[in-house]
């Protein structure tokens, strides 16, 4: 099948669900500019195109799933935006991020805006296809834990990045929080919306989960790897922002004590030379860390393939197929 077409024609349903739930008329502007600011900077929109997926492959249409998949991504670019804060990160997707543009403060409360129009979206979904109670409640129970789960990762990601050592363990575990429970979120709800059957729901539940595991290490292979103009903010923000990466923690592990100590000498040297970064990602190659983090993502992605075998054959099943090696073959 045609992986990007599908994706972008589900792509744009989202957009304009998206925009019919957030206005460019609310006011005041500033609010609204800030908050639509990474609508208009582009993305894939992965995440409310595998809730309408997941629809589609539990028998149901992609319609059933839409102001939902808009609520997702609303959810998502929540967390961007404060993550970015944190973070102190300049751009993302190619752009300047929000706080850069219009200060902190503006940034928060953008953050917390999108973060209200989640449940708007939800509601509307829920209304719409006069869902039984227990189904409503499911999604609703589902979407909050997700956004609990997002924060205990992001605190994690925070708190590691202050520790010499985390294990493998610690790191998957922190990820699986942080970017595993919004993709778990997103193929959970599609899949109640389209009055998936409990056995449906669990599979494509834990399809998203590992999807979203194998989806952050990528984003950590590129993070040192990639190419700055294809991932959309700069290569090496990791190692200055201390990050313990997969690659970060299997390089503490296996590497001389030697280079271990120069490793860690570099990470979280917010001022770090262009020299240093090079340095670094020179010790991530050398201890075989970037492989061993294409290699784990891999495994990840053949677990969630499996998954997939509780659903009927389908494009929506065809796709969830594809873009799961897509998530590891990516170059953005």
């Amino acid at each position: 099948m045609d992986l990007m077409k599908y994706l972008q024609k589900r792509a744009r349903l989202v957009e304009l669900q998206m925009s019919k739930l957030f206005p460019e008329r609310i006011e005041p502007k500033i609010l609204t500019d800030a908050c639509r600011h990474l609508f208009k900077a582009g993305g894939k929109r992965i995440r409310p195109v595998l809730t309408l997926a997941s629809a589609e492959a539990v028998g149901g249409k992609a319609e059933d799933a839409l102001e939902a998949a808009a609520a997702l991504e609303f959810l998502h670019t929540f967390t961007l935006i404060h993550d970015d804060i944190m973070d102190r990160d300049e751009f993302r997707r190619g752009v300047k991020t929000v706080h850069m543009i219009w200060g902190e403060p503006i940034a928060i409360v953008s953050g917390d805006a999108l973060f209200a129009k989640v449940f708007e979206g939800i509601t509307a979904n829920v209304k719409r296809l006069g869902l039984s109670l227990r189904r409503a409640t499911e999604v609703f129970a589902t979407v909050s834990r997700a956004s609990f789960e997002i924060c205990q990762g992001q605190t994690l990601d925070m708190v590691f990045a202050n520790h010499k050592r985390v294990s493998e363990e610690e790191y998957m575990r922190m990820i699986s929080l942080k970017t595993g429970a919004l993709m778990e979120a997103s193929t959970r709800v599609g899949a109640i919306l389209g009055g998936g059957k409990p056995r449906e729901v669990e599979s494509l539940s834990r399809y998203g989960r590992l999807l979203g595991i194998a989806f952050q290490i990528r984003d950590d292979v590129l993070g040192v790897a990639g190419e700055e103009k294809k991932f959309g903010k700069p290569v090496g923000g990791d190692i200055r922002e201390g990050k313990r990466t997969l690659l970060v923690v299997r390089a503490l592990e296996v590497s001389p004590p030697r280079k271990r100590s120069r490793l860690l000498q570099i990470l979280g040297k917010r001022d770090a030379s262009g020299k240093d970064v090079k340095e670094a990602i020179s010790i991530l190659r050398d201890s075989g860390a970037i492989d061993y983090a294409v290699e784990k993502s891999s495994e990840l992605i053949e677990r969630a393939k499996s998954e997939l075998r509780a659903l009927k054959d389908s494009e929506a099943k065809d796709f969830l197929l594809e873009l799961a090696d897509f998530t590891i073959a990516r170059e953005i």
